[in-house]
């Protein structure tokens, strides 16, 4: 065995140990958005913000099968928690928040249908294609503007009397204590085949012996099954913290009235638009999406494979559209090493991600 192939081993067996170990540290979040560069500039902002009920997908990964509704039940535990950060941070931020909106529709004072929930899906599902997209994984201002199913946001929009709409959409593990202690124990044991295969190696280097076949060791984690999580009912359903103002039973309008702070951006000529369920989803509606990794989904399902050195995680996406034009004012997508059981951790990602946001320009005074 040759000195570089000797160290190769070794260093390894060493990556391997460190990943075995480095479950309890934590990683700083440091989200990078990408952001509409009238926003940024404050030349307008929105002033009332209207959040979609989170889209959620977690599974709880135990030691054996994984249990379906111990993984709904945390999903809409993580879901409630983001609402309730999201209020917060929203009005520290300047902005009024709307949580008057659920995925059966937008209805008015007296029961009317103003957003149907296949409009409301259809909205989502765009504002992922977008989040799918090469131009969502850039970060800092937008060199040209990029539109989401305008149409539909204009709808929500006059429904709501709100400016913008905030979709978040969150996927990911959490280890339970019994698989983090099995993954270890399985990390030690690979550890020290590959310490005894080492030693072993490196006598016979030092004998002048030689090996006729491959000795190189090769771990694997063999898969225990496929596990989906998704938040029982697609999202929060709390309380909602304002009440809706007064909406008048009408068909939408063709051309919505600007009413965010500032002045109205120029409407985007010749921009891309995106749409759930057209060509420009990239990801197709109703479809099975991986849990590692950048692609998310609202109509759809998340697959896990049960990996047997499993970790805490979380994929993150978070996107502003405005309802005057469907633009996409902000987007931030990130993965972070944070556990969603804990609230603590859920609090943090919420302010993290959110505090990013451009702080809303200040209000007029009103007239006496």
């Amino acid at each position: 065995m040759d000195a570089v192939t000797l160290f190769s081993l070794r260093r390894s067996a060493l990556a391997l140990a460190v990943a075995v170990t480095g479950w309890a540290t934590g990683c700083a979040i440091t989200p990078h958005p990408v952001v509409d560069p009238g926003y940024a500039a404050r030349a307008y902002t929105p002033l009332r913000v209207t959040v979609l009920p989170p889209d959620v997908f977690v599974v709880v990964d135990q030691v054996g099968d994984n249990d379906p509704a111990q993984s709904a039940a945390l999903a809409q535990q993580v879901s409630t928690e983001m609402g309730k950060v999201a209020d917060q941070v929203l009005r520290a931020r300047g902005y009024d928040a709307d949580f008057s909106v659920g995925w059966d529709g937008v209805r008015g004072q007296d029961g009317t249908t103003l957003v149907s929930r296949e409009d409301l899906g259809g909205l989502a599902n765009g504002v992922l294609a977008f989040a799918n997209s090469q131009d969502a994984a850039a970060e800092g201002a937008l060199a040209t503007p990029r539109v989401v199913a305008p149409e539909l946001a204009s709808r929500v929009g006059w429904a709501t009397q709100s400016d913008a709409v905030l979709y978040l959409n969150v996927k990911g593990a959490v280890v339970t204590p019994g698989k983090r202690t099995a993954s270890i124990l399985a990390g030690v044991f690979f550890v020290a085949i590959v310490a005894v295969v080492i030693i072993a190696l490196a006598a016979s280097s030092k004998g002048g012996g030689s090996s006729g076949g491959s000795n190189g060791f090769r771990g694997s984690g063999a898969p225990g099954g496929s596990s989906v999580g998704r938040a029982a009912g697609g999202g929060w359903r709390g309380t909602p913290t304002t009440s809706p103002r007064g909406i008048p039973i009408a068909t939408p309008r063709a051309a919505p009235v600007y009413r965010g702070g500032g002045a109205a951006p120029v409407r985007a000529v010749g921009a891309p638009v995106y749409v759930g369920g057209g060509p420009h989803v990239g990801i197709g509606v109703g479809v099975m999406v991986p849990l590692d990794g950048p692609v998310y989904t609202h109509d759809g399902t998340v697959d896990y494979d049960d990996p047997l050195f499993a970790g805490d995680q979380l994929y993150v996406s978070m996107t502003l559209v405005s309802t005057y034009d469907g633009r996409v004012l902000w987007h931030a997508r990130d993965s972070v090493d944070l556990e969603a059981d804990r609230p603590d951790h859920i609090e943090q990602m919420m302010h993290a991600f959110l505090e990013t946001l451009p702080a809303a320009l200040p209000r007029a005074p009103a007239k006496p």
